[in-house]
């Protein structure tokens, strides 16, 4: 009875002997792997759903091509994903558990602008680099934050190349603005109103709206009574179709403008005809003839069966920028991979050849100006951003 006893304790000894050791080779063998963590941080439900999906999207392709050709040498990418529905306490909570409880070394967010000023203060204060694809609010890069870094357009430069077109092209003098309450609205309001006194144009109203308003009647009967001749919207699309809408069955004879944020076919499907012909800027347009962009287009249609948006373009260049930062240092530190991206250069990307100035914003982008025309959005004029 006792030398069987003892046997038992004996095997159960080197069970948990052998477990151990089995658990360390493990731990080990995971402890040698070069593994790069990415958060992603985006609105993957809510109004603005569609962009963050296409970000999903674009980033899922990008981290599976770069591991499956090790276009990060010996790191692997892995990304993880959290929803903030456009919301930026949602969004705040979500990059903060990425850092804590994910570990990631780099974050990949947000659409919404506000969303973005909400995050950047978590990434700061963890010292994560940050980099978002979506967000065009100038106020993100004007705060001195060494830790952000943008991939999208500016809104100065957007709103300076719509106020110049409609002046120099179109021959339009008087305007109004019609922008979104919040940061990134308010924000575009701001930097039309300095490019409309630049250009000279007069600017005969400039009502506001709240997101997920349905009725902009109102607003727009003042626009039309003060004779403006065209209308630049600010916000996101599902509001620009409403607006448009409206303005059509009000016989509003103007001409609708809008940024980036509302650049995604869900505006053309909700606009219907009253969207046709509205002009706007973007970085991206899947039929451009540019190799980068006929090889991206292709591989994305042939694992999503649509076309990307802007908003996934410029997600896809960015996991590509992260990728070639921990190439270059070799490094997951944050202050290493930060001073990597800042330096980046020499990358021949979707949507341009990527380099950042002081500030983090990305100004080796191509800018065009869009209108849509049937089911799609087409190119009317290249700025650089430089």
């Amino acid at each position: 009875m006792y030398v069987k006893k003892r046997g038992k304790i004996f095997l159960l000894i080197l069970l948990i002997v052998v477990v151990n050791t089995l658990t360390a080779c493990s731990s080990s063998q995971e402890s040698l792997e070069k593994i790069l963590r990415i958060g992603v941080v985006g609105p993957e439900s809510g109004g603005s759903a569609q962009l963050g999906q296409g970000q999903r999207k674009a980033v899922e392709l990008a981290v599976n091509e770069i591991n499956k050709n090790k276009l990060a040498g010996e790191w692997k990418l892995e990304a993880v994903f959290q929803d903030d529905e456009g919301n930026p306490t949602k969004s705040s909570s979500a990059t903060n558990k990425l850092i804590q409880e994910s570990k990631v070394n780099v974050i990949i967010a947000s659409i919404n602008s506000s969303s973005t000023l909400a995050d950047m203060v978590v990434t700061e204060r963890a010292g994560i680099p940050q980099i978002t694809p979506g967000s065009t609010g100038a106020s993100i890069t004007e705060q001195g934050n060494e830790w952000i870094f943008r991939t999208a357009a500016n809104d100065s430069f957007q709103a300076d190349a719509l106020v110049k077109y409609a002046k120099e092209d179109l021959g339009i003098t008087k305007v109004a603005t019609f922008t979104a309450s919040d940061d990134y609205g308010q924000s575009g309001a701001k930097l039309l109103k300095n490019a409309i006194e630049k250009y000279g144009l007069e600017l005969v109203a400039n009502p506001t709206y709240n997101n997920g308003d349905k009725d902009f009647k109102p607003q727009l009967i003042t626009i039309r009574d003060n004779g403006a001749q065209a209308i630049f919207m600010w916000g996101l699309y599902t509001e620009a179709a409403l607006i448009s809408n409206q303005s059509q069955q009000l016989g509003l004879d103007v001409q609708l403008f809008g940024a980036s944020g509302m650049a995604a076919q869900k505006l053309i499907e909700l606009g219907g005809d009253a969207a046709q012909g509205l002009i706007l800027t973007q970085t991206f347009l899947p039929d451009a003839d540019i190799p980068t962009v006929k090889e991206f287009v292709q591989k994305y249609k042939e694992k999503y069966n649509e076309d990307p948006i802007p908003h996934g373009a410029q997600a896809y260049d960015t996991v590509y920028i992260i990728a070639n930062a921990v190439l270059k240092a070799d490094s997951s530190e944050p202050e290493a991979l930060r001073d990597a991206i800042r330096n980046t250069q020499g990358l021949e990307l979707v949507t341009g050849n990527p380099t950042f100035n002081e500030q983090g914003d990305d100004i080796g982008k191509r800018l065009l100006i869009t209108k849509i025309d049937g089911n799609k959005f087409t190119l009317i004029k290249a700025f650089e951003t430089k």
